[in-house]
């Protein structure tokens, strides 16, 4: 495995990156009502098509990130300081654009409430980035679970996952229910098994997903199945009323073809040669910034105004071409935008740790 001299690897980051312009595509689709629903006069309509066969291919976006932390922090010896600076990162986010937001009339003193000022302050603890606080879990239980992982052998490993697996995703995924138990894949449960399949991808690999084209086929079966899924249970929804519940169930986080596709392109981007050339440099700078685009424009006092700036919600009825562009455009503006407001933060921090080293000598 290559790694750089700042210790990243270039194919791992490059879909760190990837997986979070998914994220945004995401909220940029859900967000601006762009997911309407399959009924008949819908489907006739190109824009209908292009929403949904982009929401099906990024939904796994969330799975791939967790993966990408598993398959490197089972070899990683856990630092307080990086969980220091995750949570400092998190809080500068809420807070800070919180101020921001206030100062500039975003935000009107009659919009405020004190669970959005709880949300501001304690954002890991209120769940304002809900990802960050099952992320945060994970870290803290790094150590543990790393070493509980290496410390078994593969045959119980391997066991303690499908059990896991069984529980959280095989029987939701295949059961026409929907179980009280079920968190849709936004619990720190489903985030450690998640985790524990890019450790045991890590550790052992999976035999059939030894070349990067077998990770994507699964990767595109998954997906074409899922937007077939999607068409039928929505059809039993909109015209035989039933299945109300179960209304895109399988774009869920912990269905089994959401995990096989993220499952699909991490094993693709794994198996694949890593070059270390200039592009590959370019992206080991730019993917720490990577979660700053997330905490950027899933901030509670933006989350739903950025789509109204970028003038996502009145593309609807405009022309295919128009309207695929407009969602790319406003993508990568978010993406470049919040990848420009955590640089700037990195700087800040890395000043701020310049000058509370600074005061320390300065005692001594």
């Amino acid at each position: 495995m290559n790694i750089t001299k700042s210790g990243r690897n270039a194919k791992f980051e490059c879909l760190r990156i990837i997986s979070m312009i998914m994220v945004v595509f995401l909220h940029a689709l859900s967000k601006s009502e762009l997911l309407v629903n399959l009924t008949m006069e819908n489907m006739k309509l190109p824009n209908t098509w292009i929403a949904w066969i982009l929401e099906v291919l990024c939904v796994g976006a969330v799975n791939i990130f967790m993966l990408i932390s598993g398959y490197f922090l089972v070899e990683s010896e856990f630092k307080l300081s990086r969980l220091i600076e995750l949570v400092a990162q998190t809080v500068f986010y809420s807070i800070g654009g919180f101020a921001l937001c206030y100062a500039t009339g975003i935000i009107q003193t009659g919009d405020l409430t004190i669970y959005f000022i709880l949300d501001n302050i304690f954002p890991i603890h209120m769940e304002m980035f809900w990802f960050i606080t099952a992320y945060v879990l994970v870290y803290i239980l790094q150590p543990v679970l790393a070493k509980g992982i290496k410390a078994i052998s593969k045959r119980r490993f391997q066991t303690v996952l499908i059990l896991c697996l069984i529980y959280e995703c095989f029987l939701k995924s295949l059961v026409p229910i929907r179980f009280t138990s079920d968190t849709k894949g936004y619990s720190f449960f489903w985030y450690v098994i998640v985790f524990m399949i890019g450790a045991y991808f890590r550790l052992y690999g999976f035999v059939f997903l030894s070349k990067p084209h077998r990770g994507m086929i699964i990767y595109c079966i998954s997906s074409a199945v899922n937007l077939a899924l999607v068409v039928a249970v929505q059809y039993v929804v909109v015209y035989k009323e039933h299945l109300e519940d179960l209304i895109n169930y399988s774009l869920e986080y912990n269905h089994i073809l959401v995990l096989a596709a993220s499952v699909g392109i991490f094993a693709a981007f794994a198996t694949m040669k890593d070059r270390q050339n200039g592009i590959g440099k370019v992206i080991c700078y730019l993917s720490p910034m990577a979660l700053g685009v997330y905490l950027f424009h899933e901030n509670l006092s933006v989350r739903y105004e950025w789509q109204h700036w970028l003038g996502l919600r009145t593309i609807a009825d405009k022309p295919p071409i128009v309207f695929l562009g407009r969602i790319v455009l406003a993508v990568l503006i978010v993406y470049l935008t919040g990848t420009l407001v955590d640089y700037i933060r990195i700087w800040l921090f890395k000043f701020a740790k310049y000058m509370i080293g600074k005061a320390k000598r300065n005692k001594v």
